[in-house]
This record gives C-alpha cells, structure tokens and sequence, in this order.
C-alpha cells in the first residue's frame, strides 16, 4: 500500500511538473513573410518554414524532431527555420521540466510562417511583438483627391487604423445670398477626410492578403474667401459611416502596398454642407461615394 502511494504522488507530483511549459498557440501568420520573401534552405535544397516563439526570455532550448537549419534571436523573439514535414518539439528552460514530444497540431510546409506562444507554470510567456506598428503614405485618386497618411496596428490578423488625405481639388466658387437676393459671401473649398477603421486581414496567399474594413469618417471642408462677407460659410463639415475592402501585397517582410476601394455613406451634414452638396456635384461626392487609396505602408 506504501508503494502504490509513493507511486500515486510520483506521477501527481510528475504531472504538475510536466506543466511547467504549455504551448497554448500554435497558428500561421499570414502577416510575417520573412519565410517566403528571404528562404533559408535546408541541406537537400528545399526552403524551410519559419517559427516564431514569443518569449520574455531567450533562455529555451527548441529541439524539433527534424532539426534545426537557422536560429537566430531576436528581443522578446526566438527564431528557427525549420524543414518541411517537422511534427514535434522538444522545448527546455534551466529549473524546469522539458515539454517532450509536443506534437505540433498543424502541417508544417515550406516558405511559411508559424506564430508560437508557450505559457510557463501560471505564467504566460508572450511578448508585445504580436502588435505591430506601423505607418504609411498613399493617394487618393477618385472624390478626395489628394496626399494621405495612415497610423496603425496590427493584432494577430485584426487591424485598427487612422488616417487622414487632405483634398488638393477644389470646388467652383460659390456664393450665399440672402432672402432679398444681396450676395453674403463667396468661397470655394477643399477637403480634409479623417478616417478611423478596423479591419480583418484574410491570407489568400503567401504574398497577398485582403482586409475588409470599417469605421467611421468625419471631413472638414476650409472654404477660401472669393468674395467678402459673411464668415459663416467659411467652413463646413460631414460626417460618415464607410465600408470598404483592402487588397494587400506584401513587397517583403516589412512593407506592404494597398490598393483599397470603399465607400462613404454620409450620416449627418450641418447647414452649410447640405447647401452646397445641393448644388455642386463634385462637393456631394466628398460626402458620399467611392474612394480609392493606393499606398505603401512599413510595419515596425
């Protein structure tokens, strides 16, 4: 009866030991393309994937079943490319039992790039890198004609973005009258379209992948005075509800160039843009209608 007790809290003890490190995600990255854009090669000649474990420490060993080609580390990042057809990881750490034979749930294939995150004990291993910053320069070519500058961040595959285009093209000069027909004030006027989105990136392949996105759009439209009067007129703005769906093609690890078609469905006006939207086209289209962006964007 002793031994079978011994032998109870052997095994507990050994479970709870066994515990230390988890892998609790293990997916492909659609965003990282450092595995397809610059492969490292096996000694048969075919490419390898990539895993990234997102650690706090860099203090692990990782013994996949098939080897290691190249490791390199990283702050907050543990690098290995890795072959083809790798099922199995052996991860160790000074202090602590090794997770033996953790059987990768996914097929592992070449050119592609593999996220990792491991939990020690109660203690989530994992590193801010699954955020990535960054920023970006484009053009509007259709309504709001104009320079744009874009901030934001991704999460795994969800995307949170500002941006703003300031408007080159510019309205006909328009004049305000008043009941009696007397001219008030006269000015023609530019857009400035700010632009808040969330967004889903959707792999469709190594080096392309579609966001489809929303948000929220508020513009400001500066009037320049042509004829002298009433400043009421001197500004106007709208607020609108877009939807639109970005195409994205990867030029390397870091950078990324859009095309990204949408459209704006316009919520509230204030007096002034009701006027002109009424009787200048190119203004109503500021409001409400398609946009298309092309641009280039740099992820840290």
């Amino acid at each position: 009866m002793k031994k079978i007790i011994i032998f109870l809290l052997l095994l507990v003890t050994g479970s709870m030991a066994a515990q230390d490190i988890r892998v609790v995600r293990f997916e492909r990255c659609y965003t990282c393309l450092q595995a397809s854009v610059n492969p490292v090669h096996d000694n048969a000649g075919k490419a390898c994937a990539l895993l990234r474990f997102f650690v706090r420490n860099n203090d692990f060993m990782i013994e996949p079943n098939m080897g290691v080609v190249k490791r390199e580390q990283l702050p907050g990042e543990i690098r290995l490319w890795v072959p083809k057809g790798t099922k199995r990881l052996t991860i160790r750490r000074e202090g602590m039992m090794p997770l033996n034979g953790y059987e990768i749930p996914i097929v592992i294939e070449s050119k592609v790039t593999y996220d990792v995150e491991l939990s020690l004990a109660n203690h989530k291993e994992s590193s801010d890198m699954e955020f990535r910053f960054y920023a970006g320069a484009g053009y509007n070519i259709t309504a709001v004609s104009g320079p744009s500058v874009a901030f934001g961040v991704n999460f795994k595959q969800h995307a949170i973005e500002l941006g703003a285009t300031l408007g080159l093209n510019t309205t006909d000069d328009l004049y305000f009258y008043d009941s009696k027909s007397s001219l008030k004030a006269g000015y023609n006027y530019k857009a400035i379209r700010i632009q808040l989105c969330y967004g889903y990136d959707i792999g469709v392949a190594d080096f392309f992948s579609i966001r489809p996105q929303v948000g929220g759009v508020y513009s400001l439209f500066n009037g320049t005075e042509v004829v002298k009067g009433s400043k009421d007129y001197g500004s106007a703005n709208a607020v609108a509800l877009c939807g639109g769906v970005r195409l994205i093609a990867a030029l390397g690890d870091n950078f990324r160039l859009h095309v990204t078609p949408e459209y704006d469905f316009c919520v509230s006006k204030d007096n002034t843009c009701k006027w002109i939207a009424d009787y200048d086209s190119t203004f109503k289209g500021w409001t409400e209608g398609f946009n298309l962006n092309v641009g280039l964007t740099y992820l840290f």
